[in-house]
């Protein structure tokens, strides 16, 4: 069993700031969501990034000793993973961790199975070990939120629109394996 600092945030009194572990938090979409967790919401943030094409330290520098961590590594890095979670203890984690753009996935899709698919199932293993040692509130406060693409469901054409209800019809590598880590995430929360 390990110490926590208290109950998770419910909406009323607050006895520490919520604790949130972001995958992917160093590129435009999670610098800016690190940004709000951390200056809006007043969270303890740790981001894990790899720091590659999509990811930059220079946009989370000015968040330095606000609450906030920047680690450089790997999603697909499960010792790395349990350290963070054993450390920061988070209430929920944000998946945002991905490798990205159609073509690039086209010329060598290598990369996006290893990052998107296997860099999520060693996420939901950590996350589920994580889950299984926590009691009480927290178990049952504790969220993972994964985030996808509209690509998982194909194209669209001139006009229309997706739902979640939208059937999965994924035409390129970084699609596909997108929706193979939805379907991931999807069976790990049902079972």
């Amino acid at each position: 069993p390990r110490a926590r600092r208290g109950p998770p945030h419910r909406g009323g009194a607050v006895s520490r700031p919520r604790r949130v572990l972001v995958t992917g938090g160093a590129g435009f979409i999670g610098s800016n969501l690190v940004r709000w967790l951390t200056r809006e919401e007043g969270c303890a943030v740790v981001t894990l990034d790899r720091l590659t094409y999509a990811g930059s330290r220079a946009g989370l520098r000015d968040l330095e000793g606000a609450g906030h961590r920047l680690v450089q590594g790997d999603v697909r890095d499960r010792a790395l993973l349990r350290r963070l979670l054993d450390e920061a203890q988070p209430d929920a984690i944000l998946h945002l961790a991905a490798e990205t753009h159609v073509d690039r996935s086209i010329r060598d899709a290598t990369p996006f199975v290893e990052t998107n698919l296997l860099g999520t199932h060693a996420l939901l293993e950590e996350a589920l070990r994580y889950w299984g040692g926590l009691a009480g509130e927290e178990r049952e406060g504790f969220r993972l939120l994964a985030v996808s693409t509209d690509e998982v469901f194909g194209s669209l054409g001139a006009d229309g629109r997706f739902s979640e209800a939208s059937p999965y019809d994924p035409s390129s590598p970084y699609a596909a394996t997108k929706a193979g880590a939805d379907h991931l995430v999807r069976c790990f929360q049902r079972t």
